[in-house]
């Protein structure tokens, strides 16, 4: 029998069920039912049994799970950011971005956790913007109009103003996100102009938390750093910032992860 881990945030639920260390089913669901989208989750994956019930998240306490009469954690969801973003990425410390609706950064060193604040910009900002500017229905949809925008018809840079070598900038630097909008440009341009400035001003966030801090590893989880162009953002990041960023496997699910490591740790 597995652990269900449940990670309860504020537009999405995230579930898995869990055993030796590794993840045997998971799932992501919109619903508010949460006693109904655990019953579906279950059914879908054909799990009978569980022997623990484990749950994090902004709303863990608005769901009741009694009715499967199994022993029931809450864990606490900062630590739960903290180990989860350090299991999946396999590192003793780093600052963890928990991007969801908003984005939260968590300083985590081994069992430690320090909130070091965030920002409103995160998914939700990306998939309403992208439903408003590009009439996009689906993350699916962001994630393929993404891939065939093209920048150059959205962002101001450094190389649209000089071909000349301007210190350690590097010419594909952002000057002015939307700086440059055409008139010409598609609803791909518009999306992957709204990936960008949004992992831009998260990735700048991450930036200067750690500019004094020892801790230059930056591990970044939630559903939407899954879109592919997200690692050539953080690319031009890298250049001019002494960090390095790691998208880890599984990353909607790390936090689900950590509540269940939290407490097997």
């Amino acid at each position: 029998m597995g652990i269900l881990g449940i990670d309860i945030g504020s537009s999405t639920i995230k579930i898995i069920e869990y055993k030796d260390e590794k993840i045997l089913s998971k799932g992501i669901f919109e619903s508010k039912n949460y006693e109904a989208v655990i019953d579906e989750f279950l059914s879908e994956n054909n799990i009978k049994e569980i022997h623990k019930i484990v749950l994090t998240g902004i709303n863990s306490k608005k769901i009741d799970v009694s009715k499967y009469n199994v022993p029931v954690e809450v864990v606490e969801e900062f630590n739960a950011v903290g180990t989860g973003g350090l299991c999946l990425a396999k590192k003793d410390k780093a600052i963890i971005a928990s991007i969801g609706t908003g984005t939260a950064l968590i300083r985590a060193e081994g069992k430690e956790f320090k909130h070091l604040g965030g920002t409103g910009v995160g998914a939700g900002t990306l998939t309403n913007l992208c439903k408003k500017f590009a009439n996009s229905k689906s993350f699916e949809e962001i994630i393929e109009l993404s891939k065939q925008g093209n920048l150059s018809n959205i962002d101001l840079r450094i190389a649209d103003l000089t071909d000349e070598n301007i210190e350690t900038l590097p010419p594909e630097l952002t000057l002015a996100n939307f700086g440059k909008l055409s008139e010409n440009a598609s609803k791909a341009d518009i999306v992957i102009g709204l990936v960008n400035m949004v992992f831009e001003i998260i990735g700048m966030m991450t930036a200067f938390a750690s500019i004094n801090d020892d801790i230059k590893d930056i591990v970044l989880i939630g559903n939407i750093v899954s879109i592919p162009v997200v690692k050539n953002v953080l690319k031009k990041i890298e250049k001019t910032h002494n960090i390095k960023f790691t998208i880890p496997e599984d990353p909607q699910f790390a936090v689900a992860i950590g509540a269940i490591q939290t407490l097997l740790n």
